[in-house]
């Protein structure tokens, strides 16, 4: 992946061994692979709870898409990290021209604009159908280069890495293991996780400037860069 944090978080593979590990299955050998589904979903369900509960900021990245002459319809997916691209985040689109001309894409494509058949370097893209359309026609092969904000990363295959921290996704997971099987120290590993998960969520406060001052209500405020936050004094 571009984002170098997420490149040092284990993969889903990695978690999947370890929580077995925790949990004693590796005495069984080839016989604990049958518990393999509940625990992946143990680790996805971890992974999709506390990518909500830190809401981490979204990432931007950059793909190509390769235009081919005469074609004017490509798919919205990043090929290289097999992710799909929602138009909607889409924050830039540029045409390589050459190696030193980077043209920057308008959005927009009118019937006036399908109407003419000349074929040129493409100055203007759109949705069409799900796909990306691209105007004029290209008339030789160019690299369009797209600026998107990524959406939650995909956690379902082995080689798949999470967009959150890595440890508290396992220290979910074997909490929720050690209740599925009753382990008798469940609830001190379900305390663990809860206390680990506040102190990532209190480390998103860090650098950011505070301005406390006094709502409409009476009550003090404390204004944040993603919010204003009521604090009640009794």
């Amino acid at each position: 992946m571009a984002n170098g944090l997420i490149q040092r978080y284990r993969t889903l593979g990695e978690l999947l061994t370890e929580l077995k590990a925790r949990l004693g299955f590796v005495a069984q050998g080839p016989a604990s692979n049958n518990n393999s589904p509940i625990l992946t979903s143990f680790l996805q369900e971890g992974h999709d709870f506390i990518y909500g509960e830190l809401n981490p900021s979204p990432m931007k990245k950059r793909t190509v898409i390769s235009l081919e002459p005469g074609s004017t319809l490509y798919d919205w997916h990043n090929d290289l990290e097999d992710e799909n691209i929602d138009p909607g985040t889409v924050t830039a689109v540029l045409l390589k021209v050459s190696e030193q001309d980077r043209r920057p894409m308008r959005q927009g494509i009118t019937e006036l604009h399908r109407a003419e058949t000349a074929r040129s370097h493409p100055t203007r893209y759109d949705t069409l159908n799900g796909q990306c359309e691209v105007w004029p026609t290209p008339d030789i092969a160019y690299d369009m280069v797209i600026e998107y904000l990524a959406p939650m990363p995909r956690f379902t295959q082995d080689e798949d890495r999470p967009a959150v921290p890595d440890r508290l996704i396992l220290l979910y997971a074997i909490a929720n293991g050690k209740a599925h099987y009753r382990h008798p120290d469940a609830k001190a590993a379900g305390e663990t996780f809860a206390r680990m998960l506040g102190t990532e969520k209190g480390k998103q406060h860090e650098g950011r400037r505070y301005i406390v001052g006094e709502s409409h209500t009476g009550a003090d405020t404390v204004r944040v860069s993603n919010g204003i936050h009521t604090l009640r004094i009794s």
